[in-house]
C-alpha cells in the first residue's frame, strides 16, 4: 500500500499527509514495516480503536483535561498490541516528539519486543523518507528497554511488577498485564493489581491531562480489568470499551453493536463460527468466556461439572494400552488432615479413562505396603509407571518403593501453579468429554470432590485427576520432564 520512493511526488505527499492527519491511515500504510509477510486485513474495530487513541493524543497535545482513563477488552489476535503499543507511540511522535510513554506487559521480554518494533518503524527507510527531519533517536539514549529522541520524548518498556520509580510519562499503557497461562493464579492477579495501584498509577507527568490505557483480553473475573471497571472506588474513572467475539449484552459502548455481522460476529474473517467453535473446544467454557467473550464467569464451585464426567464400563484395549498411576501423598495419617490419594488411568486416542481412585489415611509404613497391592489390583504391568507428587512424604515414598519393590516408580513434575490454576488447565479436556470414569463404588466420592472444588473439605482426588491429565498433555507436547 505504501509509496516506497518519491518517484510519484503527488501520491507521496498525499500518503504522508494522510498518515499525519489520521492514525488509522498511519496504521494501514505502516503495516508493511511491522508485518512484511502478512497481508493487511482490516476490520471496523481497527478504525474505532485508532480514533479513540488519536483523540487522546490530540487532547494531550492541546492541553485539554481528560475525563476518564481507558480500559479496552478485545479478543486475542485482534491486532491490539500492534495498534496500541507498537504504532501509536510512533505516530504520536510525528505529531509531537516531546511526548513520553511508559508501556508494560506481563513480561519484560514482551514489553521490550513491542518497544523494539516501534523503534524499527522509526529507523525504517519508509519512515525516514517522510518524517526523518522531525526527530531522531539519540544514540546515547538508545537501549532495549528505554530510548529517547532529540526532543526529550521517551519510550520506557517494563514488565508488570517492574521498577519505574523516578520516571513519568504522558501515556501509561498496559498491554495484557497477566498471561493467560497464569490467569487462575490469585497471586499473579493480585500482584498485577497491586502494582498498578501502588506503582504504575502514579507515573503520569500531569494527572489532569495524561492518560492511562489498559488493553487486554479478559482472563479472570478479578483480573486488572475487573479490578478497575467493577471496583467500588474506581469504576467511574474509566471509559470501558468491551468488544466480545460474538455480540452480547456486554458490548460497550452499546453503539458498537451495529458493527457486528447479521450472524452476530465481531470479525468474521478472523473469527468465523467454525473458528470460534474450535476455540470453545480448545479453551473450554471458562477460557472462551474470558478470552473471546470478555466476560469470565466466576471460578468458585462449579469449575468441574458432573455432566463432564461420564460413567462407562472398563474398556480393555489392546496390549499397547498401559495402565499408569498417580499418587498424591498426605503429610500424616491423621484423620483431620488430607488423606493420600491414588488414581489408576489409561490414556488412548487423546482420551482418559479413570479406572479407580481412592483416598486412604495411612501412616508411612502402611502406605508403602498398600501401594504395591493396590496398583497390582488395578492393572499394573511391567509397562506401567507410578508417578508420585514430590511433596510431603513423596520423595521418601519414591525412594522406599524403588528400594523395596519392583515398581516402576518416579517423582512427578513438581507443580508450579496453585490448585485452581491447575484445574483450569485441564478444564477443556474435561468439558469436551475426553475423561470418563469406570463404574465403581469410588465414583460418588470422586465426583463430589470434583464438583465441590475448590470449596470441598478434601481435594486429593482432584489433585490426582490433574496429575493424570496434565501428564499426558505435557508428554504429547514434548515438554514432559522425568525425575529419577
Amino acid at each position: 500500500m505504501s509509496i516506497k520512493t518519491k518517484d510519484n511526488p503527488i501520491k507521496f505527499a498525499i500518503e504522508q499527509k494522510l498518515c499525519e492527519m489520521s492514525f488509522y491511515d498511519f496504521f494501514k500504510y505502516s503495516w508493511h514495516i511491522v508485518e512484511p509477510s502478512v497481508p493487511l486485513s482490516t476490520n471496523w474495530h481497527h478504525k474505532y480503536l485508532c480514533n479513540i487513541l488519536q483523540g487522546e493524543a490530540e487532547r494531550i497535545i492541546e492541553g485539554r483535561p481528560k475525563t476518564k482513563d481507558i480500559v479496552i477488552n478485545v479478543p486475542f489476535r485482534s491486532t491490539k498490541s500492534l495498534i496500541t503499543t507498537v504504532l501509536f507511540p510512533v505516530w504520536c511522535w510525528i505529531r509531537d516528539p516531546k511526548l513520553r510513554f511508559i508501556t508494560a506487559s506481563y513480561s519484560a521480554d514482551l514489553s521490550i519486543e513491542h518497544a523494539t518494533k516501534s523503534r524499527d518503524v522509526i529507523q525504517s527507510d519508509w519512515f525516514k523518507e517522510r518524517w526523518g527531519d522531525i526527530f531522531h533517536i539519540k544514540k546515547d539514549q538508545n537501549l532495549k528497554a528505554r530510548y529517547e529522541n532529540n526532543y526529550m520524548g521517551m519510550r520506557r518498556a517494563t514488565s508488570v511488577g517492574g521498577t519505574i520509580t523516578g520516571q513519568g510519562a504522558d501515556f501509561l499503557i498496559i498491554d495484557d498485564p497477566v498471561s493467560p497461562k497464569n490467569a487462575a493464579s490469585e497471586v499473579e492477579r493480585e500482584n498485577a493489581n497491586e502494582w498498578y495501584r501502588t506503582t504504575f498509577y502514579s507515573r503520569l507527568n500531569n494527572p489532569l491531562t495524561g492518560v492511562r490505557i489498559i488493553i487486554m483480553q479478559r482472563i479472570h473475573e478479578n483480573d486488572l480489568s475487573g479490578y478497575l471497571v467493577t471496583g467500588i472506588n474506581t469504576r467511574l474513572k474509566y471509559k470501558h470499551i468491551c468488544i466480545p467475539a460474538e455480540i452480547s449484552p456486554d458490548v460497550k459502548p452499546k453503539s458498537l453493536e451495529s458493527y457486528y455481522t447479521e450472524d452476530g460476529l465481531f470479525w468474521e474473517d478472523r473469527f468465523s463460527r467454525d473458528i470460534l467453535q474450535d476455540y470453545k473446544e480448545a479453551l473450554g467454557s471458562y477460557g472462551y468466556a474470558g478470552q473471546l467473550m470478555q466476560t469470565p464467569t466466576p471460578l468458585n464451585s462449579g469449575m468441574i461439572r458432573a455432566e463432564w464426567l461420564t460413567l462407562d464400563d472398563y474398556k480393555k484395549h489392546d496390549e499397547k494400552t498401559v495402565v499408569n498411576f498417580v499418587i498424591d501423598p498426605a503429610y500424616t495419617a491423621n484423620q483431620k488432615n488430607d488423606p493420600s490419594a491414588l488414581l489408576a488411568y489409561t490414556y488412548r486416542e487423546n482420551k482418559w479413562q479413570i479406572i479407580s481412585c481412592v483416598n486412604v489415611h495411612k501412616d508411612f509404613p502402611d502406605l508403602i505396603r498398600f501401594i504395591p497391592q493396590w496398583v497390582q489390583m488395578n492393572g499394573y504391568t511391567n509397562s506401567s509407571r507410578v508417578f508420585v507428587e514430590p511433596k510431603a512424604s513423596g520423595k521418601s515414598i519414591v525412594q522406599t518403593l524403588k528400594r523395596e519393590t519392583g515398581l516402576n516408580v518416579r517423582e512427578d513434575v513438581p507443580p508450579t501453579k496453585d490448585k485452581v490454576a491447575r484445574v483450569q488447565d485441564i478444564s477443556a479436556a474435561l468439558e469436551s468429554g475426553r475423561v470418563s470414569l469406570v463404574k465403581g463404588e469410588w465414583n460418588e466420592e470422586f465426583i463430589q470432590q470434583c464438583v465441590k472444588f475448590p470449596a470441598a473439605k478434601h481435594d486429593d482426588m482432584v489433585d490426582c485427576l490433574v496429575m493424570a491429565v496434565n501428564r499426558e498433555i505435557w508428554s504429547n507436547s514434548g515438554k514432559i520432564v522425568y525425575f529419577a
